[in-house]
């Protein structure tokens, strides 16, 4: 059988266009957090899934072997084959990946794991019941224990949750209402298993997982920015610019320049040259021709074929240009920046 599971990692593959290779998915499914796997997902348009499918080597193998005993997966050259791009093809696939909300890294996940270990603290101390923490997560266990010990009167502010959250799963709507809501764990009820989900919605359990990651991240994104929930995100970043790259990007801004940067930082050429694109990647103004004449910008621009970001093609008809200015060309272009 197939599932809309397998739909969404076979429309993973796809969008790479075989420019790519198979430990590249592998490293952007697991969240890698090195430059090469950041650009793979941002230029392939794969930052929905980053680090939600934290695969071993060993059912990575697996997961790619099925596929390409199905016939769906050509893996010489890691491409689908047409039966494979059908059944990346339904919109209803593209749908379920594009809500995913891997970009955010952190953000979704831990503002959950705080939501859901609160609210079964809460109500087991309501009713005063021992229980075990739905969360093994120190640093949300500690968080929680820190709310729960300020002196506050929390019936009014549940009521509050569960007004904000019964509006925004009406606005997101089933099937990725149904999956939330049975994830939670009160006092008398544990939380639904992705099986038991799956069984509900009448899916697989890993599709009902899909549907629980892509329904917690719309219905953050759902509620209003005064709304009490967000006190849960209280000291997360959704940012997608690395910390690391985040500290070059402040140097940067003081009006050092790169040699500076570089040497304030102890860091290697190449690792400052991985900031610098992540800066042109994710800031809505970048410098460009501070770093690659406006002539090869032009050219490189006109050179790219349309439906690829493969840097070869590109480096091998401009004299002088490097893969670093490609890339930072690139990233611009995939911003929708243009200058022909």
């Amino acid at each position: 059988m197939v599932h809309l599971a397998d739909g969404v990692l076979l429309l993973s593959i796809q969008r790479l266009k075989g420019e790519r290779s198979e430990r590249s998915l592998f490293h952007v499914l697991n969240g890698k957090r090195s430059a090469t796997t950041l650009q793979d997902a941002f230029f392939y348009d794969l930052e929905p899934i980053f680090g939600l499918f934290p695969y071993t080597k060993y059912d990575y193998e697996k997961l790619l072997a099925s596929f390409e005993k199905r016939g769906w997966l050509n893996r010489s050259s890691f491409t689908l084959t047409e039966a494979g791009s059908m059944l990346a093809s339904p919109e209803a696939v593209s749908d379920l990946f594009d809500r995913l909300g891997g970009e955010y890294r952190d953000y979704t996940t831990m503002t959950w794991k705080r939501l859901s270990l609160f609210v079964q603290t809460f109500m087991s101390l309501e009713h005063e019941r021992t229980f075990y923490p739905v969360q093994a997560d120190r640093l949300a266990e500690r968080w929680v224990k820190q709310i729960v010990r300020t002196e506050r009167e929390w019936r009014p502010l549940i009521q509050s949750f569960h007004h904000e959250l019964e509006t925004a799963l009406e606005d997101i709507g089933d099937p990725y209402a149904t999956a939330v809501v049975y994830r939670f764990t009160g006092a008398f009820e544990t939380g639904y298993t992705y099986e038991q989900i799956a069984a509900l919605l009448d899916v697989d359990a890993r599709t009902a997982r899909l549907y629980f990651l892509a329904g917690w991240n719309a219905l953050l994104w759902k509620l209003p920015r005064d709304a009490k929930l967000l006190g849960f995100a209280h000291g997360l970043s959704s940012e997608r610019m690395t910390l690391s790259a985040r500290g070059s990007y402040e140097q940067f801004l003081a009006g050092r320049s790169f040699q500076q940067v570089q040497s304030q930082r102890r860091l290697r050429t190449s690792t400052i040259e991985d900031h610098v694109v992540e800066m042109a990647m994710y800031l809505d103004e970048f410098p460009l021709d501070q770093f690659v004449p406006l002539e090869q910008i032009k050219q490189v621009e006109q050179l790219r074929d349309e439906s690829s970001w493969a840097l070869k093609p590109i480096f091998e008809q401009i004299d002088g240009i490097s893969y670093y200015q490609i890339r930072l060309v690139f990233a611009r272009l995939k911003r929708g920046e243009t200058f022909v």
